[in-house]
């Protein structure tokens, strides 16, 4: 039996499912990324190392934070310049920011209507408007904050490779901070909201990755940790991550030790559940979840978690800042002098990973005595679970054996979208 769906709808970019159901419980699945591919590695070689924040944020619209930061993080790191940190609150502020506007968008917009049977969203907004005002709430607090402290809500410009080159204002933080009694509510509605999910049931071991730190639910910063208790800094990471190239699809794909992994919320929580805030872990227990998860459907749920667990964090960062910000000298002039003047006399490399809402970045770039871009990789999230998420749809596949062509359908869609793909990314 063939199945062939020629769009998945409601995911960010362009990709068909292709696969078959064999005889016995033996399926395939395939899934083919149609988005035309923009070759932004190479667009980022031969310019000079300060436009490459500015270019990397635009490989994707929903995430274009994490592409900017993490882009600034790998060429401080070949640099071997330290920011103050004051830089790393701010930063860390947007990205706690992208993650709530990603996930309030994908959470209630894109995913979970699948798992109330729903194909029409307007009947499904009508059905339950508090939950979509609630996303709404968290969406729109989360793009404030960018707008303040990044200087507009997409493609921040404020950022740049040593600082900011502009502060946002104490009071626009107090602003922001009296705004936390909604966006609270807001977040508890969803995470309650989750509870009535009709989660399907699956059940396939695979390992999970994620950013780990000792003392904090990291994002920003941290070693690169395995469920099978690996740990690895950005460097090595890179290393020991395979990426292919297959033919006919305009995204890559990528293993680790030859097999595939996930990145995303579930793996988060499923590594650094123990790390999260206070909220957010009593919404674990509110939910009854009990890590690891191997069933990935409830990337959603974990996506619900995070929400609550990342307006935590978004206040306590807007309280410190609001209460300590303080000016800070100029830096470009200073990192210029460090690059054009390579005291290393040769070029250098740089590496960084930080988590995107979809699970981790990772940045490798390198530049030459005269501060020149002359090779670039990035590796995104969904570039590394595509091959995990096609292992997941083989394993459920079977179960849909006697349903409808048109409920199998659902069914299939269902579970690519709970992986939040964003096909913009995994085509750059």
């Amino acid at each position: 039996m063939k199945i062939k769906i020629n769009h998945i709808e409601k995911t960010e970019g362009h990709l068909d499912f292709e696969g078959a159901l064999l005889a016995g419980d033996v399926a395939t699945a395939k899934i083919l990324t149609t988005e035309g591919v923009r070759l932004m590695e190479a667009i980022l070689t031969g310019r000079p190392f300060p436009q490459a924040p500015i270019i990397a944020a635009r490989i994707c619209g929903i995430c274009p934070v994490v592409h900017s930061l993490n882009c600034i993080k790998a060429i401080e790191n070949a640099f071997g310049f330290l920011v103050s940190d004051q830089t790393v609150k701010l930063r860390k502020l947007m990205e706690a920011a992208q993650i709530l506007h990603s996930h309030g968008l994908h959470f209630y917009f894109l995913s979970a209507p699948d798992f109330f049977g729903q194909g029409d969203d307007l009947k499904f907004i009508k059905k339950f408007p508090k939950e979509a005002a609630a996303a709404i709430a968290v969406r729109e607090f989360g793009l404030k904050i960018l707008e303040v402290v990044g200087g507009r809500a997409v493609h921040p410009i404020s950022c740049e490779v040593g600082g900011f080159k502009v502060l946002p204002e104490k009071e626009q933080l107090a602003v922001l901070l009296k705004k936390l009694p909604v966006v609270y509510n807001s977040a508890a509605r969803l995470v309650e909201f989750s509870k009535k999910f009709s989660i399907p049931e699956l059940f396939r071991q695979t390992e999970f990755m994620a950013l780990s730190a000792r003392t904090e639910y990291a994002y920003y910063d941290g070693k690169i940790k395995s469920l099978s208790g690996r740990k690895l800094n950005a460097k090595k990471f890179g290393h020991i991550i395979e990426e292919l190239q297959l033919p006919g699809l305009g995204a890559k794909r990528a293993n680790y030790k030859g097999k595939s992994y996930m990145v995303g919320a579930l793996a988060r929580l499923n590594l650094n559940s123990g790390k999260l805030n206070f909220k957010a872990k009593a919404a674990v227990k509110n939910l009854n979840l009990h890590f690891p998860i191997f069933n990935s459907f409830y990337n959603v749920a974990a996506q619900a978690v995070e929400i609550l667990h990342f307006t935590e964090e978004c206040e306590k960062l807007l309280m410190d800042l609001a209460k300590n910000l303080r000016p800070e000298k100029s830096i470009s002039e200073k990192l210029k002098l460090i690059a054009f003047a390579n005291p290393k006399g040769r070029s250098v490399w740089g590496f960084s990973a930080m988590e995107a809402p979809r699970g981790i970045l990772y940045d490798a770039i390198e530049i030459n005595r005269d501060g020149i871009i002359t090779a670039a990789n990035i590796i995104t999230p969904t570039v590394q679970f595509l091959n995990n998420l096609e292992k997941d749809l083989e394993a459920y596949m079977p179960t849909l054996k006697k349903i409808s062509k048109n409920q199998r359908a659902l069914e299939i869609k269902k579970l690519i979208r709970a992986y939040d793909p964003c096909i913009a990314c995994a085509t750059h």
